[in-house]
């Protein structure tokens, strides 16, 4: 069975049915617990077909990393804020290696330039996205500077409401961004279509989509503890299988 979303022409659904006039159906489907391995094995397979163009953004996940350390090596509270954002902003910064992998699914020869620029595909939408991601990260290093004063000098009730808060404010981007980026990238939706249909993914696919959250930030949290070297091979590895992830996750008729 499915679940479907509907979009309609007035929030900015795809070009061919705003020029038809009807309204776009995102169809939600129902995936299994084998599904994470299928997203992994399908992205490994894409970094040697990209021709290892996608380690380029997993470079460049790794100097972003060392960077936030060497500027903020004398404030270690923005500097765990800041490195701990990779997991949300994550999504966003591996549009290049979403796209690396609709081209090759697309059948077209994979091109690492047009990747750089794969934003252009609905720019609109990703600066809106974007500056949703930014909000989010002023939030994030005001949590993260709060716990960290809480964990030496507040009551344990301040600690844990902290927790709370910021456990409720990951889980709220990871459900708002979960194939968010990908239909970006994809489709000519709005930001806020993607966010809907995120959702609704998330809401369908509770569980399985849960596990597979805490697959991204285990591996996130071994790249941090690794001095960001591992995000080399994860990064675009966990980009590819996020593609693979959209696909089976989300189709429309």
């Amino acid at each position: 069975m499915h679940e479907y979303v509907k979009n309609g022409e007035e929030s900015g659904g795809s070009r061919s049915h705003r020029e038809s006039g009807t309204a776009l159906k995102v169809r939600v489907r129902k995936v299994t617990w084998q599904a994470p391995g299928r997203w992994l094995v399908g992205g490994f397979r894409d970094i040697p077909a990209s021709g290892y163009r996608s380690l380029f953004y997993g470079m460049c996940f790794v100097l972003m990393g060392l960077g936030i350390d060497s500027a903020h090596v004398e404030n270690p509270a923005v500097a765990l804020g800041l490195s701990a954002a990779f997991l949300f902003t994550g999504p966003f910064l591996s549009m290049g290696i979403y796209e690396l992998s609709r081209q090759l699914q697309a059948g077209e020869r994979p091109d690492l330039l047009l990747s750089l620029f794969s934003w252009c595909r609905n720019p609109a939408a990703a600066g809106r996205f974007a500056f949703f991601l930014s909000v989010v990260m002023v939030l994030w290093l005001g949590l993260s500077s709060t716990l960290l004063e809480a964990a030496g000098d507040g009551p344990d009730l301040l600690f844990a409401l902290a927790l709370l808060v910021w456990a409720l404010l990951a889980l709220s981007v990871l459900m708002a961004s979960a194939v968010a980026i990908p239909m970006l990238l994809d489709q000519t939706v709005s930001a806020l279509e993607a966010v809907r249909s995120s959702v609704a993914c998330f809401m369908r696919n509770k569980l399985v989509l849960s596990f597979w959250f805490l697959i991204v930030a285990l591996a996130v949290i071994l790249s941090l503890s690794l001095q960001y070297w591992p995000l080399l091979l994860l990064g675009p590895w966990l980009g590819h299988a996020t593609w693979h992830s959209y696909e089976e996750c989300l189709d429309r008729t």
